[in-house]
């Protein structure tokens, strides 16, 4: 076969092969805003066995780092109670609900994330996850607005958080996996 044709013939081959590529991207990106969920999984390692076991006997400390892990919510109400110096809980309950988690996350919730390990499990992970949080981030949103309606005696209406956090979670995931057809 003449060279030329052979080139021919390949890049036709390819041609068809990326519109084929494309309609198929297309049909998946379809599916995807049409599913109720979507679930990225990255492929494991032999390491995320090994941190699989870490996690394990994290989340039964009740301690990590010399640091006490609360159990629970109401046990991050006391433990915030005992850290928090008055004037700073003065100017916390100055905010408005909307406001509390927004203005103090990058502060307040990175150190809630570290100290309390909500990013590398503890057990105070290990109870947000169980209650359906999918995401540290949230896990600091949830303490944060439960604690400032804590500290104002309203309702902390943590279930409301709870499903808020899960669809945020399930539209992020959508329009990552869109993402991830579009660019292979």
């Amino acid at each position: 076969m003449n060279k030329k044709y052979l080139t021919l013939i390949l890049t036709l081959f390819l041609a068809v092969f990326q519109l084929i590529a494309q309609k198929d991207s297309a049909q998946i990106i379809k599916a995807i805003e049409k599913s109720d969920s979507v679930i990225i999984r990255r492929q494991h390692k032999e390491i995320d066995l090994m941190y699989d076991s870490v996690y394990q006997w994290r989340i039964k400390q009740t301690h990590l780092d010399d640091v006490y892990i609360p159990m629970d919510l109401l046990d991050c109400f006391k433990q915030l109670d005992k850290l928090m110096e008055e004037p700073v809980k003065k100017r916390f309950m100055e905010f408005s609900d909307e406001d509390a988690d927004r203005k103090t996350h990058a502060s307040m919730g990175l150190w809630i994330d570290h100290k309390w390990k909500l990013t590398d499990g503890s057990r105070l992970s290990a109870y947000f996850r169980k209650m359906g949080v999918p995401h540290p981030d949230y896990m600091v949103g949830v303490i944060i607005t439960s604690y400032h309606r804590h500290l104002h005696k309203r309702e902390l209406k943590v279930k409301e958080q709870v499903a808020f956090f899960k669809e945020k979670w399930k539209n992020e995931q959508k329009e990552m996996a869109k993402e991830i057809i579009q660019k292979n």
